[in-house]
């Protein structure tokens, strides 16, 4: 028997053999040690480095050491060696030896870079409610796609700690991700502080990636371009022109907000100077171009260079081009809105030199130097009535009235000779009481108007304040009349009795423009709405001077039903403090004719209607507006003067359709329909009977008889009997008509006929009568008229449809109205008809803020937007009420916007005015809700107390500001004596007072100075 095999791996393995302790080394082997350290020690100070640099080191190591010699490299460089600058010595709690009054700054310290911030420093503000915050980072932030290892540690089964930055790499790692690394900073190197935006998410970056880096590129592409057009080409005004506006976008680049500082439209300012200066080197001898750019080199200095250097160069370029339109305007705005610059005489003077100028210059163009020249003379008139001579101001326009329209008809030669004549006769003239117009005025038989003028405080030298300002206020509203040299009142006052001297030059130099230019320019004047139908824009109704504050602004609008929401609004939003919109017959009818800016009575407004209608008989604009006037201030007097017109022009269906509709506004409806059937008997123009047609079916339609409405439409055929086809047949074939031979007077309404014959033919289907209207519009952008007067016209008649359709339907879908007015508001943006109706639809619907976004907008892509726009925005804000997160630094805010250095409404006294009265309401509405507490035994303050004196800071700051801006306007002045009176004490009145004198205003009463 084979015995069993032995395996040696089934053996134990042996123990291993104990190993003794450690002991410690014996002291013979340490003494042994420390000897050899000693060798060492006394090896490397023999290879010490020199005595300088010991010492060196050594004061390294010091807390601090002073500096006998200096470094001149630190001049050099710049600054000192970073090795000669001590390490710090913490003195515990983040403090450091030497600086006292600094800590370390633990939020952005780490373990390799120290920072130290002040002890005491400003809270620091939430980021939400923080309105500075945005400005805090100069660019913006974008977010990007995960990583790639993002989403493979997203399928692991474990949770990875986040790496700090102080995990050590191996040292064989050749990976991609170790090779692109940025090395950490070590707070002992050179490295600067790091950057403070760089955060610390992976999935935010900033715009500095692809986004942002092709806006750049397409910004500075497109300066390159237009640098290389005007190299190419230097007479290209158009290439300078885009490149001097291209430079705004250049400096704006990097930046995460689109308003530039101060600092910033100085800088730009100095580039577009430069740039207008090297294009008018290059751009050649061309009038045009030169002008251009002058006009624009000097608009750019007015906020660069110094009043004196900026007047002079307007002086160079007016005898460059003394018959320049454009540069006069310049120049004029720069004489009266300077505030170190302006005096009334010299200002005066100025506006002369310009009508002169116009007066003898033969343009290629005479339609626009007569209109421009009518736009200097209103310039001019509201000038002197607002610095207080009202009386110079209404004898202008007596006496450019009376030599003008009612001249007599044999007079061939000396006109000026017969006419400062007839002026000094002092025959009562056009506007006073039994004028007959110097055509048929008596010299001989001359009797000069009576004066019923009584002052209850006459004039003279006062001491008091309190006795100025009363005196002044009701000097100013009693004396608005050119006075007689007969009469008591105002004897001994110089500019009260105007003279025909005064007079000469500004009669010798207003062209003798037609009849209804002359006519809406007074009209302009006494800040009275502009005639109806005019074909044109007049361009004084755009003039930020000459924009006449209308009736005030209420609070806020009751929240009631949709329906009656919405008409509420309509009603407050149709009144806006600066109306802009195109006037038609149907609109005239509804104006309120408020005389309050100018302070006229109705009666002398009405006295040179009837005068200028009786010596224009032909004249219908005039006529309709007289009916209109009247149907507001004497609705007795409508018939009469109705009899009276339409006996004159027995076949002007205008003048029967302003009949018609003043009897509808009185409430006589039934003489209202009498005329309207009257009228459509009358054989007239295609485009009055369309009109006439339109408004008797809008009367029908907005008393609510929709059925009455649809038969006056068949009325559209002329055949009878008709038939809502035959009606839609002969709408369409005049509107094809109209169209062929562009007589847009007459396919405007022919589309709004055919629009609400859909509608009412369709089960009031709104979106039936916007196709139709439709039609039209895309008419008009394909012949390129979607701008003109017509279109505005068009754009009117659809938000006058919808208006009607919400306020007689129950069930409106929200974005029908936006939807549709959106377009057109985009190409009116100043019609403040569009954006009435647009808010007060918005008005039903309390959760959206439409109209704000899309008045910010328009805002947006025109920064000098109109005044009108502003004044609106200013009403929307104010009519939302705090429920709809409206507040008083809202509207302040936009006030600001508003009156903007750079904005039209800089120079406006309407919108000044209606700041400064904003402010002054805040002020009583603190001081109204003031709590019943007792005063606090310190003697401090109470809230209510600081908020009060707070707002009165605000009033005055505001007048101040607007003073400078506004300097020629005394009423402006008077607020400071009437509405703010609490505000200012005696002495700031008194040295606003010495203001007007400086500024030669028109003074009635000398105030004396105390002794």
């Amino acid at each position: 028997m084979s015995s069993a095999p032995k395996f040696a791996s089934f053996r134990p393995k042996p123990k291993a053999p104990e190993q003794p302790l450690l002991e410690e080394p014996r002291r013979e082997e340490k003494d042994h040690r420390k000897r050899k350290a000693s060798r060492e020690t006394h090896r490397d100070e023999r290879r010490s480095p020199p005595r300088e640099e010991r010492h060196r080191d050594e004061s390294s190591r010091k807390p601090y050491f002073s500096d006998r010699r200096g470094d001149v490299d630190i001049v050099k460089y710049g600054t000192p060696n970073r090795y000669d600058i001590p390490s710090y010595r913490r003195t515990g709690y983040g403090n450091v030896l030497g600086l006292p009054d600094q800590k370390i700054d633990r939020e952005y310290s780490t373990d390799k870079n120290i920072y130290m911030a002040p002890l005491v420093r400003q809270r620091q503000k939430r980021l939400l409610t923080d309105k500075h915050a945005v400005r805090q980072s100069r660019r913006t932030l974008r977010l990007v796609k995960v990583a790639e290892t993002h989403q493979t540690e997203a399928t692991r089964d474990f949770i990875a700690l986040s790496g700090t930055g102080k995990r050590k790499r191996d040292l064989g790692s050749d990976s991609e991700e170790d090779a692109n690394a940025v090395p950490d900073v070590d707070y002992r190197g050179i490295d600067g502080k790091p950057d403070p935006d760089k955060l610390d998410d992976p999935d935010t970056y900033y715009e500095s990636g692809t986004e942002a880096t092709n806006t750049n590129s397409e910004v500075t592409q497109k300066n390159s371009r237009l640098i290389r057009e005007t190299r190419d080409d230097p007479s290209n005004l158009q290439a300078w022109l885009d490149l001097i506006e291209h430079q705004e976008a250049m400096m704006k680049l990097d930046r995460a907000i689109s308003e530039l500082s101060a600092a910033d439209r100085q800088n730009l300012a100095d580039v577009r100077i430069s740039t207008y200066e090297e294009a008018l080197r290059k751009v050649g001898d061309a009038d045009a171009s030169r002008i251009e750019l002058q006009a624009g080199l000097l608009r750019e200095a007015q906020r660069h260079w110094n009043d004196e250097k900026a007047s002079t160069r307007w002086q160079l370029v007016l005898k460059e081009h003394p018959h320049s339109v454009k540069l006069w305007f310049g120049y004029l705005d720069h004489a009266q809105s300077t505030f170190t610059r302006y005096k009334y005489e010299d200002c005066r003077a100025a506006f002369l030199q310009a009508l002169e100028a116009l007066h003898g210059a033969k343009s290629m163009d005479a339609a626009v130097t007569l209109q421009a020249q009518m736009h200097l003379f209103v310039r001019l008139t509201t000038m002197m009535q607002e610095a207080g001579y009202q009386e110079l101001a209404l004898a202008a326009w007596q006496a450019i009235l009376e030599y003008n329209l009612m001249a007599p008809l044999s007079l061939t030669k000396d006109k000026m000779q017969h006419f400062e004549e007839f002026w000094e006769s002092e025959a009562p003239r056009i506007g006073e009481a039994d004028s007959k117009g110097w055509r048929h005025s008596s010299i001989e038989d001359a009797v000069p108007p009576t004066c019923s003028v009584i002052l209850e405080r006459p004039g003279g030298p006062v001491s008091s304040v309190d006795d100025l300002r009363k005196r002044e206020l009701e000097h100013m509203s009693k004396l608005r009349y050119p006075g007689r040299s007969t009469d008591e009142v105002g004897e001994d006052d110089p500019f009260h009795t105007i003279f025909f001297s005064d007079l000469k030059d500004i009669v010798a130099n207003v062209p003798n423009a037609p009849a209804q230019m002359q006519f809406d320019a007074f009209l302009c004047f006494c800040g009275l709405p502009p005639l109806a139908g005019m074909p044109t824009m007049r361009p004084w109704w755009d003039d930020p001077c000459l924009q006449r504050c209308g009736s005030k602004m209420k609070c806020s609008i009751k929240q009631e039903s949709e329906t009656a929401r919405f008409a509420e609004a309509l009603s407050q939003y149709s009144r806006s403090p600066l109306p802009s919109f195109h006037m038609t017959s149907d609109l005239l009818v509804q104006q309120s004719f408020s005389l309050e800016s100018s302070q006229l009575e109705p009666g002398f407004v009405r006295n040179i209607l009837k005068l200028l209608v009786t010596a224009l008989p032909g004249d219908e604009a005039i006529g309709e507006y007289l009916l209109a006037f009247e149907s507001a201030h004497f609705p007795s007097e409508v018939a009469k003067t109705a009899k009276r017109l339409l006996k004159v022009n027995p076949t002007s269906v205008r003048l029967y359709t302003m009949y018609a509709l003043t009897e509808n506004k009185l409430g006589n409806t039934a003489k209202a329909s009498q005329v309207f059937a009257a009228a459509l008997a009358i054989k007239s123009s295609p485009a009055d009977r369309l009109q006439l047609l339109l408004s008797y079916v809008w009367r029908a339609l907005h008393s609510g008889d929709k059925p009455e409405a649809l038969n006056r439409l068949l009325l559209a055929d002329t055949k009878s009997p008709s038939s809502i086809t035959s009606s839609h047949s002969s709408l369409q074939t005049t509107l094809e008509t109209a169209l062929l031979a562009s007589d847009l007077s007459s396919a405007v309404p022919c589309i709004t006929l055919l629009a609400l014959l859909s509608y009412l033919t369709s089960s009031h289907d709104a979106s039936a009568a916007l196709a139709v209207h439709a039609n039209l519009t895309s008419w008009l952008i394909s012949h390129r008229l979607h701008t003109s007067v017509h279109a505005e016209t068009h754009a009117q008649s659809i938000a006058q449809f919808l208006a009607h359709h919400i306020s007689s339907t129950t069930i409106v879908r929200p974005d029908l109205m936006r939807s549709a007015l959106s377009p057109y508001i985009a190409l009116f943006p100043s019609n403040t008809l569009l954006l009435a109706i647009f808010a007060a639809n918005e008005a039903r619907f309390a959760i959206d803020d439409r109209v704000r976004g899309n008045v910010a907008r328009v805002l947006d892509l025109s920064p000098t937007g109109s005044v009108n726009i502003w004044a609106f925005a200013i009403q929307h804000e104010t009519l939302k009420g705090a429920v709809a997160g409206s507040t008083s630094h809202s509207i302040r805010a936009l006030y600001h916007r508003a009156t903007d250095v750079d904005a039209q409404g800089a120079h406006s006294p309407s919108l000044w005015k209606m700041w400064v009265r904003f402010e002054v309401a805040q002020l009583r509405s603190t001081q109204n809700i003031r709590v019943h507490k007792r005063p606090k035994r310190d003697g401090k303050k109470s809230k209510w107390e600081i908020r009060v004196e707070e707002q009165e800071n605000r009033v005055r700051e505001t007048f101040y500001k607007g003073l400078k801006r506004v300097p020629w306007c005394k009423d402006f002045i008077m607020l400071a004596f009437k509405d703010a009176r609490e505000i200012f004490s005696n002495e700031e009145l008194a040295r606003l007072y010495s203001v007007m004198a400086e500024k030669e205003h028109r003074l009635y009463i000398e105030l004396e100075k105390p002794t």
